[in-house]
């Protein structure tokens, strides 16, 4: 996302007090920090308080100059707390259990975090979450997703209370003086990686949450599907079922599936989705093309098992799909040279 040409949404004040709560330690005055920008707490702590990108970007610069410190993500994701993330993070707490409470991150992660998206995985006996942030400033990227992986794992043993062991990686360079931190805490840090990921014991995705509460979980439900439709981001959802299809590594799930990773209804997802212009069906049916065509570059996968991988029952209806996709076979489409 190129913030100078395209709508910026911009980032909760709520983020600026933590940051505030942070330089406390370092006994600096909020207003020290603030002034050159022209605002006060009270401001920041209107819910509506919303803060373009690039204005952050510059506070928290001017943060690590007043600090000296260059790992202040490490202060941020341990002094975070559920309440930092608005009705998000009243809907996560009282969530029943963990898998519930990580769905419903991943469903509105944007109503805080506009530049992000957050997807799971559950493969036993490891489960995690992966984030994707188009946010193209530094420092603000990637102090961002790393306080936040912080801060999810340190909220995560709040909530189950149990200790969350995590191998977190990063695809940045490692902070000046983060080893000094790492060292503080048993998860497990590597940085310059392909992704920005966190995995965990698939058990503890089973936990239940000592702050489950089924009538207030759904009032918040309620206010962010408001806040999520108030930013114009409903229009994510197509894009969400599309990762998730993606990611699925053995066979493709069930609608039902899939909407109860959204925590929703599979007749909210389809009227939803309607709303779109698009359908689960057509979704799938595109993950299959896309994915089909990748496995067909592949010489070591004979066409009976790459029609498994896509779940066809057997080579003849993958044929038949791939022909209405391209107008070709794929035996076809694999002899023919590719430009």
């Amino acid at each position: 996302m190129d913030v100078s040409r395209r709508h910026d949404p911009g980032m909760p004040g709520a983020y600026v007090i933590l940051l505030l709560d942070v330089l406390s330690r370092w006994g600096i005055h909020e207003q020290t920090l603030l002034h050159p920008f022209e605002l006060r707490r009270e401001q920041l702590a209107d819910p509506n308080c919303r803060l373009p990108a690039t204005q952050f970007n510059d506070i928290l610069q001017r943060a690590h100059l007043l600090t000296g410190e260059p790992s202040l993500a490490y202060h941020l994701g341990m002094q975070m707390r559920i309440s930092t993330h608005g009705f998000i993070g009243f809907a996560i707490m009282t969530s029943s259990h963990a898998t519930e409470a990580i769905a419903l991150a991943s469903r509105f992660i944007g109503i805080r975090l506009p530049y992000c998206q957050l997807l799971t995985h559950y493969h036993p006996p490891t489960a995690g979450i992966k984030l994707i942030c188009d946010l193209p400033l530094e420092p603000l990227r990637s102090e961002l997703l790393l306080s936040l992986l912080i801060g999810i794992v340190q909220i995560g043993e709040a909530l189950i209370q149990q200790h969350v062991k995590a191998k977190v990686s990063l695809d940045f360079a490692e902070p000046a003086n983060f080893h000094k931190f790492s060292k503080l805490t048993d998860s497990q840090f590597t940085f310059n990686q392909p992704v920005v990921s966190a995995e965990f014991d698939s058990g503890l995705a089973r936990a239940k949450l000592i702050t489950a509460d089924p009538v207030a979980s759904q009032l918040a439900l309620i206010q962010c599907e408001a806040e999520l439709s108030a930013l114009g981001q409903r229009d994510r959802l197509a894009v969400r079922v599309r990762e998730i299809l993606i990611s699925h590594e053995h066979g493709y799930p069930q609608i039902e599936q899939v909407a109860a990773q959204l925590c929703m209804s599979d007749r909210t997802l389809k009227r939803q989705l309607a709303a779109e212009d698009t359908s689960y069906s057509a979704l799938l049916e595109e993950v299959r093309h896309r994915q089909a065509v990748g496995l067909l570059s592949r010489t070591d996968l004979s066409l009976e098992r790459i029609a498994e991988q896509l779940g066809y029952s057997d080579v003849a209806n993958f044929n038949r799909a791939f022909r209405r996709w391209t107008g070709k076979t794929p035996g076809r489409w694999r002899r023919e040279p590719k430009g």
